[in-house]
């Protein structure tokens, strides 16, 4: 029995060693997080990125309309815009800028991409054409002020979660508008 007695010693010293640090770890505290106690987001604003822009811009009347489609054409550098409510018509041309060809062609590179980020933007139904009264958006190239209707409009969108004008109508004439176009402007 003396010949026992070390051999079953040694098999509880080594048993209560291979247990030891699962036990004399510190054990952790299984926590649930409550739904109510979680960070909660604010929800997503319909404007995205331009929330702040478009209301600036309806603070005294006007509408904002969801673009819907963007077509480029890419020979004349312009955009024809369509929103919900019909075709709000081309945008101005791009001009290319710079002193030599390699220059041009980094502008048009840039306006190019611009255009198509434009375009997605839209597709993805991140655009609006916002109409709003001139006094809010004042006309800021020379011209003549008859003959002007006091609306005006931009085309904003939401680009890589950064708020993007793409165009600008210098006037919007309320006769050419679809008629519940028209009507949201008197609301």
């Amino acid at each position: 029995m003396n010949t026992l007695f070390p051999v079953v010693l040694a098999a509880a010293l080594l048993s209560a060693i291979a247990t030891m640090p699962a036990d004399a770890a510190p054990r952790k505290k299984k926590t649930t997080v409550s739904p109510a106690a979680s960070v909660a987001k604010p929800p997503a604003d319909r404007f995205l990125a331009c929330d702040v822009r478009v209301r600036d811009y309806l603070r005294e009347g006007g509408a904002a309309i969801r673009v819907t489609k963007i077509e480029v054409d890419d020979a004349r550098l312009q955009l024809n815009i369509h929103h919900e409510y019909g075709e709000a018509g081309k945008s101005s041309r791009k001009y290319l800028r710079g002193d030599t060809e390699e220059e041009m062609r980094k502008n048009l590179r840039g306006i190019l991409d611009e255009f198509a980020a434009a375009a997605k933007a839209a597709a993805a139904g991140r655009a609006w054409y916002v109409i709003a009264a001139r006094k809010v958006m004042p006309d800021l190239r020379e011209g003549s002020s008859e003959n002007t209707s006091p609306w005006t409009a931009i085309v904003l969108a939401d680009v890589e979660g950064k708020c993007r004008p793409i165009t600008f109508y210098q006037s919007v004439d309320r006769n050419k508008l679809n008629p519940e176009l028209s009507k949201i402007l008197d609301e």
